[in-house]
């Protein structure tokens, strides 16, 4: 049976759409959250997937890149109470 990064990394459909490099990014990162979560529930996993299936989708849809993405969901899990670790970026028109 695989691990899990294993199966994160043998789902094709997690990047369909994005380029090469915008596909690493997505599965780096899904793999390093796999890594962190200490449930052995497989309902997390699927729902890390269905979660990479979505960012490519609007990322290959709207050209959003994948990065930005990421720290949108991340800010949304940010404890509130915490202050943000991360600085503000200029919009780009």
């Amino acid at each position: 049976m695989p691990n899990r990064a294993e199966e994160i990394l043998e789902d094709e459909t997690i990047t369909e759409g994005l380029p090469d490099d915008e596909a690493g990014i997505l599965l780096g990162w899904l793999i390093s959250m796999v890594e962190e979560i200490e449930e052995e529930d497989p309902a997390y996993l699927e729902q890390l997937k269905r979660l990479g299936r979505h960012l490519a989708r609007i990322s290959s849809i709207w050209g959003v890149p994948v990065n930005n993405l990421i720290e949108l969901v991340e800010l949304a899990w940010e404890d509130p109470g915490e202050p943000s670790s991360r600085q503000p970026r200029p919009m780009r028109a």
